[in-house]
């Protein structure tokens, strides 16, 4: 959601609904999960201890051991697979390996992509998905295979790169010649993402799912747990903003706000507007942006 739709959207409410400023009436509401309580303590730290597969499977909604069995069988069915119907066992090179991997994974595990397919399982079960879930699937089995692969962002949109030998190779999953777009390639906002940030990201692609269903409390906490993953992300900060809205929780829509800018000062200017706006209907005065 950009800035200026968010702050139409704004608008619209203020003159909707009565001015004024209602305190949250969940904001110390626990939910239940163990695993996903123990992720998210395991990446507080800013490193994911917990293996790479398990973490994106419990962000996926996996809750239980026994079901995170039943998943990770999955993978290792893959595995076998890939060892008995291609020769990658023969091979050393990295890129001949992610070359046999990318091509495997085409033909035997894409049957359909869907933007707003992100879930892992999904990917797992029903061999379709995003950009998101198939270059997940696709690093979880390059480093089985000790391929050094990376992730790729640009704002909509996920792929994966390797260098190897001094020259990098592009892996795109979701076009049909497998081919990065150049303006993907060199998009001015493109980075590596580090691990906790693709965690981030299944949190956020859930977060906005349960915002378009008029869910905004079970947004608002997979918002939360995406910025517990990826606390510099203003797309995270934005939705949950939007989610308080919705809720007419206008304090803690600019205490949000007001935490966020704390850490990040360079945003300020980009949120000056939707502050100001908070500042008000919350009749409180604030200087830092005078």
């Amino acid at each position: 959601m950009s800035h200026s739709l968010f702050i139409k959207r704004f608008c619209i409410i203020l003159l909707l609904c009565l001015t004024g400023c209602q305190s949250v009436q969940n904001a110390g509401k626990k939910y239940s999960g163990d695993l996903e309580t123990s992720l998210l303590s395991d990446i507080e730290d800013g490193r994911l201890d917990i293996p790479f597969e398990q973490a994106c499977l419990i962000a996926s909604g996996v809750n239980s051991s026994k079901k995170m069995q039943g998943y990770l069988a999955k993978i290792d069915l893959l595995i076998s697979r890939i060892n008995q119907e291609t020769d990658i066992h023969k091979e050393n090179d990295p890129l001949i390996k992610a070359k046999i991997l990318f091509n495997w994974l085409r033909e035997n595990t894409c049957e359909g992509i869907y933007n707003d397919c992100y879930n892992f399982r999904d990917t797992l079960n029903l061999k379709v998905g995003n950009c998101l879930s198939y270059a997940i699937q696709f690093t979880i089995l390059c480093r089985h295979f000790d391929v050094d692969i990376k992730n790729v962002f640009i704002p909509g949109h996920i792929y994966n790169v390797l260098i190897s030998h001094e020259q990098t190779y592009y892996f795109e999953h979701t076009h049909s010649d497998g081919i990065v777009k150049h303006a993907d390639k060199y998009h001015p906002q493109k980075k590596i993402m580090r691990d906790e940030e693709l965690i981030s990201e299944l949190f956020l692609y859930k977060a906005y799912n349960a915002n378009s269903d008029m869910k905004y409390e079970e947004s608002m906490k997979y918002c939360q747990q995406a910025l517990r993953c990826n606390p510099h992300d203003n797309r995270t900060v934005i939705l949950l903003l939007d989610n308080y809205l919705a809720k007419k929780n206008y304090e803690d829509a600019l205490r949000c706000l007001n935490e966020y800018l704390s850490h990040h000062p360079d945003d300020k200017k980009s949120f000056k507007n939707t502050y100001i706006l908070l500042q008000r209907v919350c009749k409180k005065v604030d200087n830092r942006f005078k």
